[in-house]
């Protein structure tokens, strides 16, 4: 070897050493790729807090408007009495919504939603101690939708805060998904059981406890005060009317707006009459509620999975679709009759009724009702995260008190219709009116809230550099 050989520069350099395709600029792409999908938002601990916080909450409110629920039609055989008990949720978002998300863009989002878990956990524990009439749960059932008018724009916000802007979407999939296992956990599990082996009393209890639970994850929640705006010297019309032109100067969150208050009041409407449709048309008792419509809790698992994907690449699209489609469900629902006859023809649907031990029509609405959860949870979560994130911080909680006023106003009256409508037509002919309407309203919706036309300025040519082409 020549005494004033070297060592070539690429056998100095280690990177140098390996093959052109497998250097550490090439793979660098592969190990963005393989990094680029984030941890779930259930790993952080402050979402961790908020999620277990709203499934305990919910979990409670749930089991406790279900007994009461319940409570109504074994004292009652007519729909106009559950049409009274769906009005006592609407008639406080009508009168308080609008008060309750002005006051709660004014205040801290950690105080409210600790105070009011609080005041909830105190209100549910009187109940253990008091023999509720029919009257009575009314008024109770008013006092807990007060109660969360203030609390569910201020939690609304409070998602919104602690999670990425562009994670928004998975966010309040997430939230939703705590709904769904909260409604599961108190509608199936928790008010049933108790229920039928120790009564109301002991349920209230365990309700109280859980939003205490509720109350010390929420303190646990960092401050949420940026938001916080002096207060504005306005009437309610005034911040109505604002809110609502805020939301129609935009296409996308009024396509979103007419799409959740459309799946409001046909989710209003089904409350009301499916005591009468368990027991009038599928001949079973209304106890069996949550054993009828369970199928629909893993359609709103999928439609929460899938609603992030689909709402980030149809936007308000995926909303319509949903709203379509649940309205499909619900015809479905009311023509079950026609429609178990139709399948008998082309499946053995009553061998397979008989091989699990489930009574035809049972088993038929169960399996309707996994497409209804799913398209009900694409509407859910596609419009809330629009109206989210096209409403400026310090106006949330008001933009999302607005979208609740207007929900409410327009469930009020067929609400009560359908209540009536039941006990004279039938629930079956209600069902398929209902879903007409959904269908109706959601290609009204379509075709009548259009993008504004983009209005294209006149181009002033910008000034060129000597010796420097334009670029086109």
């Amino acid at each position: 070897m020549p005494a004033d050989w070297t060592e070539p520069e690429w056998a100095t350099d280690r990177a140098a050493r390996l093959p052109v395709p497998l250097s550490r600029s090439a793979l660098r792409p592969f190990a963005l790729r393989r990094s680029a999908k984030p941890a779930s938002l259930l790993h952080e601990e402050t979402f961790r807090w908020f999620w277990l916080a709203k499934l305990a909450s919910q979990t409670a409110q749930g089991a406790m408007l279900y007994a009461f629920l319940l409570m109504v039609a074994h004292r009652s055989d007519l729909a106009v009495s559950n049409a009274l008990f769906v009005a006592c949720s609407i008639v406080p978002a009508i009168l308080f919504g609008l008060p309750a998300g002005v006051a709660v863009d004014q205040l801290p989002r950690r105080p409210v939603l600790v105070g009011l878990n609080f005041a909830r956990a105190v209100f549910a524990a009187t109940l253990v101690v008091v023999d509720v009439s029919l009257a009575g749960i009314f008024a109770a059932s008013l006092a807990i939708w007060t109660m969360f008018q203030f609390f569910g724009p201020a939690e609304s916000a409070a998602l919104l805060e602690l999670t990425p802007r562009q994670r928004v979407t998975e966010g309040q999939s997430l939230s939703n998904l705590a709904g769904v296992l909260a409604q599961a956990l108190g509608l199936v599990v928790l008010a049933p059981v108790l229920l039928k082996t120790v009564g109301p009393q002991p349920l209230f209890a365990v309700c109280a406890a859980l939003l205490v639970v509720a109350t010390g994850f929420d303190a646990l929640l960092p401050r949420m005060d940026r938001h916080v705006v002096a207060p504005r010297r306005a009437s309610l019309r005034t911040t109505l009317l604002d809110g609502w032109r805020g939301i129609r100067s935009d296409e996308v969150a009024l396509r979103a707006l007419s799409c959740d208050v459309l799946i409001g009041i046909g989710m209003s409407a089904l409350v009301v009459i499916v005591p009468l449709y368990l027991s009038g048309v599928l001949d079973t008792a209304a106890d069996n509620t949550a054993f009828v419509f369970a199928p629909a809790a893993l359609g709103l698992v999928a439609g929460l999975r899938a609603a992030p994907a689909l709402g980030r690449r149809f936007g308000a699209g995926a909303a319509t679709v949903g709203l379509v489609g649940f309205a499909i469900c619900v015809a479905a629902l009311g023509a079950i009759t026609p429609l178990r006859s139709l399948i008998n023809d082309v499946a053995p649907l009553d061998q397979a009724a008989d091989l699990v031990r489930i009574p035809a029509p049972v088993l038929l609405a169960m399996i309707i009702s996994a497409p209804a959860g799913f398209a009900s949870a694409l509407v859910s979560v596609t419009t809330r995260a629009l109206l989210l994130t096209h409403t400026p911080a310090s106006r949330r909680g008001q933009s999302i008190a607005t979208t609740t006023l207007l929900g409410n106003v327009g469930a009020l009256a067929p609400t009560l219709l359908v209540g009536v409508a039941a006990d004279r037509i039938g629930v079956e002919r209600v069902a398929v009116g209902i879903a007409a309407a959904l269908a109706i309203g959601a290609v009204a919706t379509w075709r009548a809230v259009r993008p504004e036309p983009v209005r294209q300025s006149r181009q002033v040519p910008a000034p060129v550099a000597p010796g420097i082409a334009p670029t086109s």
